[in-house]
């Protein structure tokens, strides 16, 4: 015990906050995958195969991820040549985020080109996630050859690192930019309330996910690079595939509408003043009875499909109900 040198936390602490945060994603993640699950059983075979297919990924990232740090804080505890060990932290680090982020990051120049028939742009996108892909990739191979501890693993791998991190934030950043303008460009250009409403959701969601992974590779590239002697960078890198593969989760269950309807029905007894107003549908019956107040409340629920969208919302035209406009949009494609 009298070898555990005197800056232990900086090595340790970094581990074990990255391996709580990741738990903390992957439970996001089986979370998202579920409502996916309950709500889209009709997507096509390759929406499904790419979402479960991510989902397994990280069962095998946060697995295998917690097996290194068990290695190291808990089995190998007061064995400073335990705590320095790598394991195969090569593979479950850069190696599974840097294709957890490529994927993603194709998925999402796809839809760029889907959305704004741009072949070269998209092609510059799956080039630039391909580079940080490859990168990510070779950095874990470089571990597993040339690395042996902890000290030793930003001196040796300072220039594979840093393409990874940065074009990995730069990638992120010219999709949430091109989604931004695609997506705000159709928004103008319809006249559907419910589809100016999708929309606006999309850009929220796509642009928070992107600002979200770009700042987490930025802020891990920034402690990779200025804090050579500790393990600081190992607690945003652990977030990354997750982050990336939530990021995807939420935008796909944003497609999910509701449509709530709540009604009360008021019965009122006789000598009693009718109660105040409330929300929604109200009837009021009167008996002869003692004066005595019950409320029923009902709250019908329908959730619509995911293909379709639901019309728009009533416009009051007179007292009462008012009429119904019917809107007819057809769900963007995914």
């Amino acid at each position: 015990m009298s070898d555990i040198p005197p800056h232990v936390a900086q090595l340790t602490g970094p581990l074990l906050l990255g391996l709580c945060g990741n738990w903390g994603l992957f439970g996001c993640s089986a979370v998202q995958v579920y409502l996916y699950y309950l709500n889209f059983p009709k997507d096509s075979w390759k929406l499904k195969s790419l979402v479960y297919g991510l989902f397994i990924w990280d069962i095998m990232q946060t697995a295998m991820y917690t097996s290194t740090v068990f290695n190291s804080l808990a089995s190998g505890w007061g064995n400073v040549v335990a705590l320095e060990a790598l394991g195969i932290i090569w593979f479950d680090i850069p190696f599974m985020s840097g294709v957890a982020s490529c994927i993603v990051q194709c998925f999402y120049a796809w839809r760029i080109y889907v959305l704004g028939r741009s072949a070269p742009l998209s092609l510059f996108i799956v080039a630039l996630a391909l580079m940080e892909g490859a990168a990510a990739i070779a950095l874990g191979i470089s571990i597993k050859i040339h690395v042996q501890t902890f000290s030793d693993l930003q001196s040796k791998t300072f220039v594979v690192t840093s393409v990874w991190l940065l074009g990995s934030a730069s990638c992120d950043v010219i999709i949430s930019v091109c989604m931004l303008y695609l997506l705000t460009r159709a928004r103008k250009s319809t006249s559907y309330r419910h589809t100016e409403n999708m929309l606006s959701r999309l850009i929220r969601l796509t642009v928070g996910g992107g600002l979200l992974t770009t700042s987490v590779a930025i802020v891990d590239a920034i402690m990779y690079l200025v804090f050579q002697h500790n393990n600081y960078h190992a607690a945003p890198v652990a977030l990354l595939a997750k982050l990336y593969t939530n990021a995807l989760m939420v935008l796909f269950n944003s497609r999910r509408t509701h449509d709530t309807i709540h009604s009360t029905v008021n019965y009122t007894w006789d000598g009693e003043a009718p109660s105040a107003n409330r929300a929604g549908i109200s009837a009021n019956s009167t008996f002869n009875r003692a004066m005595i107040s019950v409320d029923v409340n009902v709250d019908r629920t329908s959730d619509a499909p995911p293909e379709s969208y639901s019309m728009a919302p009533f416009n009051k035209q007179t007292e009462g109900f008012g009429s119904l406009e019917g809107e007819s949009k057809a769900a963007p494609a995914w």
